[in-house]
């Protein structure tokens, strides 16, 4: 009995350094990721010197700067508009890549806008799993639900849509490499232009070779749940692989990105940069494909680098520049904020509604 109390004694001194060395982890991950947002952001306003010793010099007198930001509210606003036009479009291009008989028309939307909602107070950008799951738990209450990971697998079609479209309105934009713009931006283009086909074909075969993975899983009697999730995947991704779809859902993507890009191209022209019609389009792909990835620590820094970056390209001043990402970052989130907190209380949603099953029962039984 004594071996027994000595064992037991032993157990949290042996999970405690486990637990202290992954909050360390956390801890210093968040401090890398405050440093190199503010490094990112402070790009837009400083630049290097090293005459004398490194040191930073201010781009533009920064207190004529912000003496001039009231002045843009006029297009601020505007901006904010066309900004919050995503969720509607989004919402109404999704039903085309969802299997039939698709979600009701405001479950899409309200899953769209807190997915949106999601983006801006998770970090890392995984706001399109909250949107998935949104989904979920809406159609649950409706009788027939969709999978998450179906709800997911369509989700990634729709951001591969995305990027197509992007690519397909840059390479047509007269602001874009091919008519005359930056080559430098054009040289960007050819790793996204190389990079996106691979991808959706990555995905369609993905879809087709994925249940052969579940079969040889069931076979082998290992992982149910993997093998369930694996098919509501491929059921998902494949959902919309009709050329008939397919189309639609381009369409649709075609003019939930224009719109967006419209506002990209009021805000250049609000800030003085007078680049043409089409310049919002290479100004909204550049802030995309900077903020892409999932799960980048420095999501926000990434914003103010590439957007300061190709509107400079574009012929903007690096005080331009800097207006455009301050106000344009500041509007996105203030829009997206908005028609996401209006889902919330319009559907009554909690956090712990959008929780998987049980991780909610788990904290409270834990705590």
């Amino acid at each position: 009995m004594n071996t027994a109390l000595r064992d037991a004694d032993r157990l949290p001194s042996a999970a405690a350094p486990k637990g202290a060395i992954r909050t360390v982890k956390r801890i210093l991950g968040g401090i890398v990721a405050v440093a190199l947002s503010a490094t990112l952001i402070g790009s837009a306003f400083f630049r290097p010197a090293f005459d004398g010793g490194l040191h930073l010099v201010s781009r533009f007198p920064l207190g004529e700067w912000f003496a001039s930001l009231p002045h843009h509210l006029w297009w601020v606003v505007l901006f904010g508009l066309f900004s919050a036009a995503m969720a509607p479009l989004r919402a109404f291009r999704w039903g085309f890549t969802l299997p039939k008989p698709k979600p009701a028309y405001s479950d899409r939307y309200h899953s769209v806008a807190i997915g949106l909602l999601g983006n801006n107070v998770i970090p890392g950008k995984f706001g399109e799993a909250l949107r998935a799951m949104a989904l979920t738990r809406f159609t649950e209450k409706r009788g027939k639900a969709t999978p998450f990971a179906l709800s997911l697998g369509t989700i990634i079609v729709c951001k591969v849509l995305d990027l197509v479209a992007l690519l397909v309105l840059v390479v047509l934009s007269p602001s874009g490499p091919f008519f005359g713009g930056s080559t430098d931006f054009g040289a960007s283009l050819t790793g996204v232009a190389i990079a996106v086909p691979s991808l959706v074909a990555a995905l369609f075969l993905g879809a087709r070779f994925v249940p052969r993975l579940a079969d040889r899983l069931e076979r082998k009697g290992k992982h149910p749940k993997l093998q369930n999730v694996l098919r509501e995947f491929a059921v998902g991704v494949a959902a919309s692989g009709s050329p008939l779809r397919i189309g639609l859902a381009f369409a649709g993507t075609l003019a939930a990105i224009s719109t967006v890009a419209t506002g990209y191209t009021i805000a250049l022209y609000g800030a003085g940069v007078h680049a043409g019609l089409f310049s919002g389009v290479v100004l909204l792909a550049a802030v995309t494909l900077g903020q892409s990835p999932p799960g980048v620590p420095a999501g926000l820094g990434m914003y103010y680098l590439s957007c300061t970056w190709a509107a400079r390209l574009l012929g903007a001043t690096p005080e331009q520049a800097a207006t455009l990402a301050v106000l344009t970052h500041l509007m996105t989130v203030i829009s997206h904020l908005s028609v996401g907190a209006v889902s919330v209380v319009i559907r009554r949603v909690k956090l712990r509604d959008l929780l998987p099953r049980g991780v909610g029962r788990r904290s409270v039984a834990s705590s």
